[in-house]
């Protein structure tokens, strides 16, 4: 017998299939207002601090690349978002070429230079605050 309860689980992926794209987005404001804070009192950012935004913007990159392999029903090896987590700057782009050519090289390419986005916030602060 078939259950007549409708399924709206549909809904919450459609929802939720961007969220790894947004968090990713939230994860680069936070670190490019991080350092605009840094450079306007003129502090450099701690060592734990520094280890706690690459390992926040690792799992951002590792987190978009497999909701997009799983979106795109792509097979992968065991623990690929692992290795996507150590190894995104190489891994990104290959991905990125891998499942989209040209394009997306460049949309890899791209994830990586997001990565340079707070310290290109601190210069700017700092050029702009004359230190």
């Amino acid at each position: 017998m078939t259950s007549t309860i409708p399924d709206d689980r549909q809904d919450h992926r459609d929802v939720n299939a961007n969220l790894p794209v947004w968090n990713f987005a939230f994860v680069v404001l936070i670190g490019a207002l991080l350092q605009v804070l840094l450079a306007y009192y003129g502090v450099e950012m701690s060592k734990l601090t520094n280890v706690l935004w690459t390992t926040a913007f690792s799992f951002a990159v590792a987190w978009v690349v497999e909701s997009d392999r799983r979106r795109r029903g792509l097979s992968a090896p065991f623990e690929y978002a692992a290795f996507m987590f150590f190894l995104w700057p190489i891994l990104t782009p290959h991905y990125g070429f891998r499942t989209r050519g040209w394009r997306g090289l460049w949309m890899g390419l791209a994830l990586v230079s997001a990565s340079f986005l707070p310290a290109l916030a601190r210069l700017a602060t700092e050029v702009l605050l004359g230190q």
